[in-house]
């Protein structure tokens, strides 16, 4: 364990003083600087989240993602310009892709429905539409329609399809996203198909 002189502990508050300094300390692989960065931002980026995603767990979730990824990719993060705004950013960009995972069922058939869509004119193509995106459901891998099925039709919480299927909330999140990414792109092809 490396021991500090007493002038070394008086430097360290200098070292630590901008976010800056930090994010290159991190990417020296100095894991005291990544918890003195999280200590720095947590509660305040949590907060931020949360005006966001209106869920504290998930903002939590989020945040600690975060946090994760900033450690992981720290060799590859290249940051110009203010650490504060990249890390919001990334924070927004985060909660962003949580919120779009989330999107319901009910909110993609609402899409359909919508009378701005130029292709949907009458119910009959309505209908036409609606068996497209149910054939594209039927199309998905068994385990991303079973997860996509779960929430999105029975209404189930992503922690209790986790405990149901026995995976992480974190795999049920890349199910939805991954059924939703196949989902849109499916009923675009077949929109010119109809």
């Amino acid at each position: 364990m490396h021991e500090f002189t007493n002038d070394q502990l008086l430097e360290m508050p200098e070292i630590y003083s901008t976010d800056e300094s930090l994010i290159k300390l991190i990417h020296d692989d100095d894991y005291v600087s990544y918890n003195k960065l999280f200590e720095r931002y947590f509660k305040r980026l949590c907060q931020y989240v949360y005006s966001i995603l209106l869920n504290k767990d998930d903002a939590e979730d989020v945040v600690q993602e975060l946090f994760l990824n900033l450690w992981k990719y720290r060799k590859k993060i290249e940051i110009t310009g203010n650490a504060t705004h990249y890390i919001f950013r990334m924070a927004k960009y985060l909660a962003l892709n949580t919120t779009r995972s989330s999107v319901s069922f009910t909110s993609i058939l609402d899409n359909i429905d919508n009378p701005k869509l130029a292709y949907i004119d009458d119910s009959l193509e309505k209908d036409e539409v609606r068996i497209a995106l149910y054939d594209c459901i039927d199309r998905l891998p068994h385990r991303s329609r079973e997860v996509f099925l779960l929430e999105c039709v029975d209404g189930m919480k992503q922690k209790e399809i986790a405990e149901k299927l026995n995976i992480s909330v974190k795999t049920i999140k890349q199910h939805i996203w991954i059924s939703l990414q196949k989902l849109r792109a499916c009923v675009e092809l077949k929109k010119y198909l109809i």
